[in-house]
């Protein structure tokens, strides 16, 4: 297939990427994009660099300075969240390790090196998440030229042997819990809220951005179009969902109607009779977002509560109200595809992988209620 002609000073490399090459003031520079308009955009931002004495030469740039154009590269492309866990496993692991090193010089034994010390204190999951940001920053750095290749590409994430999500953190409630639960949850603030996790299943962040225009009385919906979350410097704010498929309108029932009808009668007694269709259907003791934190607080104390009335119980968070909505879906027949769409999951797979413990539950009524001959 014939190159592209691409005009002068820019050539289409084996590899397809797009390479301009320039010259100041007698010193030849390179710059490097998947497309023509990138490669001029890289082209141009390297020439200011360089105009501003900032520019650091390819074999002269340490692994912690090009952590820094890759973070500023993803900027705005990938969630707050995200941004903060990147961070995290930079500034923990990675830079520590490799941070001075050169990347031209950076070796495949050392990589090896780092996930054989890390796999001594972490699990499998968390080292193959810090093994992966690193291969990501070096797949990036062959597609700026600053390599070839990638000292990483070999280097095989570790075999992990945990047990499946179904069978650690994803634990419901069994029903002498949630009875007892729901009972001596009351005289929270947020009892409410946790209610309506648990009769909706859906994450805390997406109840805490809940408006009272997102509950639709004529349609019988809850809109779920927006969820809380982190900025890159930590700061809470409310912005799309966790992905295309958390956006969706869950049904409302009996149970729902009387939570949301309970906590509008709450803010009427804090705000006056009037409620803003844009205000968030829950919100703090002193009118102030919802955080993880304390509602977790609240659930630690109705667990003390549960073994001061006889009933030990293994501690739990917020995240286990979603588990428990879903193991209660499935015992009483309902559907698994519809289920996934209540949960936002992307797949049914999900689905069925987080939640397949609960199935030999109701596999003999399930049978019982076939009828063939």
């Amino acid at each position: 297939m014939p190159k592209k002609t691409l005009g002068a000073g820019f050539r289409q490399r084996n590899d397809g990427k797009i390479e301009s090459r320039f010259t100041i003031k007698g010193k030849r520079y390179s710059a490097y994009g998947d497309t023509l308009a990138e490669c001029k955009e890289k082209e141009a931002e390297k020439r200011e660099l360089i105009k501003k004495g900032l520019y650091i030469d390819n074999q002269n740039l340490t692994l912690d300075k090009y952590y820094q154009e890759w973070k500023a590269a993803r900027r705005g492309t990938v969630k707050g969240n995200t941004v903060l866990n990147s961070e995290s496993r930079y500034k923990n692991h990675i830079g520590p390790a490799l941070g001075k090193r050169k990347v031209v010089e950076i070796e495949k034994r050392e990589i090896v090196k780092l996930q054989k010390e890390l796999a001594k204190k972490q699990k499998a999951s968390s080292v193959n998440a810090i093994i992966s940001q690193l291969k990501s920053m070096l797949n990036s750095a062959v597609g700026d030229g600053i390599i070839t290749r990638s000292p990483a590409a070999g280097v095989k994430p570790l075999k992990d042997d945990g047990k499946k999500a179904s069978e650690t953190y994803h634990r419901a409630l069994t029903v002498e819990e949630q009875t007892l639960f729901v009972e001596l949850l009351r005289p929270e603030w947020y009892y409410e809220l946790i209610l309506f996790l648990l009769c909706t299943g859906v994450r805390i962040g997406e109840a805490a951005a809940v408006t009272w225009k997102d509950v639709d009385y004529i349609n019988n919906m809850i809109h779920i179009s927006s969820t809380q979350s982190r900025t890159e410097d930590g700061k809470y704010t409310f912005g799309t969902p966790k992905s295309r498929t958390s956006e969706r309108d869950i049904p409302m029932n009996d149970a729902i109607r009387e939570i949301l009808k309970s906590q509008k009668n709450k803010l009427k007694m804090v705000h006056g009779n009037v409620v803003n269709l844009n205000q968030n259907v829950f919100e703090g003791f002193t009118g102030k977002r919802v955080y993880d934190a304390t509602v977790n607080n609240a659930i630690k104390r109705t667990i003390e509560r549960m073994k001061e009335n006889g009933l030990e119980t293994e501690h739990f968070t917020a995240h286990a109200l979603r588990d428990t909505f879903a193991t209660r879906y499935i015992e009483q027949e309902g559907s698994a595809q519809v289920l996934k769409t209540i949960l936002g999951h992307s797949s049914l797979a999900m689905t069925m992988d987080l939640y397949s413990h609960v199935l030999p539950n109701t596999k003999q009524q399930e049978m019982d209620n076939i009828k063939i001959v």
